[in-house]
């Protein structure tokens, strides 16, 4: 079956949760891309791969599946798409209740995001971060870091705007800026 095809298949069984027949599909996608000399679009699936395994709480399937993804987006010069495999192999690190290879994973991640602007992922992991560095006992880090996400989600929920102005509030109150 064809590249696009095997592509646009895991999709639409990945939106309709059907996530053992999404995996195959974007196993077999990723396959198919390498076999046509595409390895950043066979690296994409390894990705998506990933987040399904990730759905399925198989951290260990996801992190082998995103595994080398990042140096082949670097190679070919796309840090957007290695950001985000950082960030997926951040999130697995998490799943794997690896608290510090997450937090270290996730700051490589923002770093990279803030260099080439992008917001709305970078405000992903720094609220994915703020939650362990509260695990970890890091409050402050914790505070910072989920005021850093909140200032970088362009719509933010309800929730999302009382919690920043309750952080602001509480960041005034401890002299800090």
């Amino acid at each position: 079956m064809d590249a696009e095809v095997l592509k646009n298949t895991g999709l639409g069984h990945f939106n309709a949760d059907r996530y053992s027949d999404a995996a195959a599909a974007f196993d077999q996608a990723a396959l198919a891309f390498e076999a046509a000399g595409r390895p950043g679009d066979a690296a994409e699936m390894r990705n998506n791969l990933c987040v399904v395994k990730m759905s399925q709480d198989d951290f260990q399937g996801a992190l082998a599946a995103v595994e080398g993804t990042e140096a082949v987006f670097a190679a070919a010069g796309d840090p957007r798409r290695e950001a985000q495999a950082i960030a997926n192999r951040a999130a697995c690190y998490e799943g794997l209740g690896r608290v510090e290879d997450a937090l270290q994973t996730y700051q490589r991640a923002i770093d990279l995001l803030g260099d080439i602007g992008e917001s709305d992922t970078r405000a992903a992991c720094y609220k994915r971060m703020s939650g362990l560095q509260v695990k970890s006992g890091q409050q402050l880090q914790a505070l910072a870091s989920m005021r850093s996400g909140l200032d970088l989600t362009d719509k933010p929920s309800m929730r999302e705007r009382m919690l920043k102005g309750m952080l602001d509030k509480a960041v005034k109150g401890l002299g800090m800026k």
